[in-house]
C-alpha cells in the first residue's frame, strides 16, 4: 500500500513538473528579441528595447543557450546580458 501511494506522489509530481515547463516553453519567443539583433551578432551595447525585452524572455535564456542554432552567438549574448545588467544563467 505505502508502495503504491510513494508511486501516485511520483507521478502526480512528474505531471505537475511536466506542465510547468510546458508553460515556460511556451511563453519563450526567440522573435521577441529581434531588437537584439545588433547586441547578439556584432556585440553592439543593446538598447533599452532590447534589455526590456530580454527581462521579459529571462526565464528562456537557458533554453536559448542550449539550442545549437544560437551556440555560435554565446560570447556577444553573454556581453548583452551582463550589459543590460542581468546575471548570465547557470544553465
Amino acid at each position: 500500500m505505502a508502495k503504491a501511494v510513494a508511486m501516485l506522489v511520483a507521478l502526480a509530481l512528474a505531471v505537475v513538473v511536466a506542465t510547468s515547463a510546458g508553460r515556460a516553453s511556451a511563453n519563450c519567443n526567440i522573435a521577441a528579441l529581434a531588437s537584439c539583433k545588433a547586441a547578439v551578432i556584432q556585440g553592439a551595447k543593446p538598447t533599452a528595447v532590447c534589455c526590456s525585452n530580454l527581462r521579459a524572455q529571462e526565464a528562456c535564456l537557458c533554453e536559448y543557450q542550449k539550442n545549437p542554432n544560437y551556440g555560435k552567438y554565446h560570447p556577444n549574448a553573454r556581453k548583452m546580458v551582463t550589459s543590460c545588467g542581468m546575471a548570465v544563467p547557470n544553465c
